[in-house]
């Protein structure tokens, strides 16, 4: 809750309409921003394995050679750390194939297997 006392209030019309638009331009950078970094990461994950290590890892677990890039490893890391019981990688693998939220109709479909696992 904001302190009541502390709030300045806007005096003028012109005053409130120019505090206005300097938010307007801040919230415009940070938008271009935050938009310049998803199109880096985008292009750094399209870019091709270069590493022979990583590139074995992948063709073992049956990638296509024209399919191998970067995002390819970082779901393939994503999917060992949940091989091992990482409950925080299943959940972003949940998130990630969609079985995550409860509007959903396929959400649950884990935990019903699960449940009718427990009973037989």
């Amino acid at each position: 809750m904001a302190n009541e006392e502390n709030l300045i209030p806007v005096r003028t019309t012109s005053e409130a309409r120019a505090l206005g638009k300097k938010g307007g331009k801040a919230s415009g950078v940070s938008r271009r921003k935050r938009k310049l970094l998803k199109d880096s990461m985008n292009a750094l994950l399209d870019l091709p394995v270069s590493s022979t290590r990583d590139r074995n890892a992948l063709v073992k677990m049956g990638i296509e050679i024209d399919d191998m890039d970067n995002s390819q490893l970082i779901v393939l890391a994503l999917f060992n750390q949940a091989k091992k019981g990482d409950v925080a990688a299943i959940k972003e693998l949940r998130n990630l194939i969609g079985e995550d939220g409860k509007e959903n109709e396929s959400a649950g479909q884990l935990e019903t297997l699960i449940e009718g696992l427990r009973y037989e």
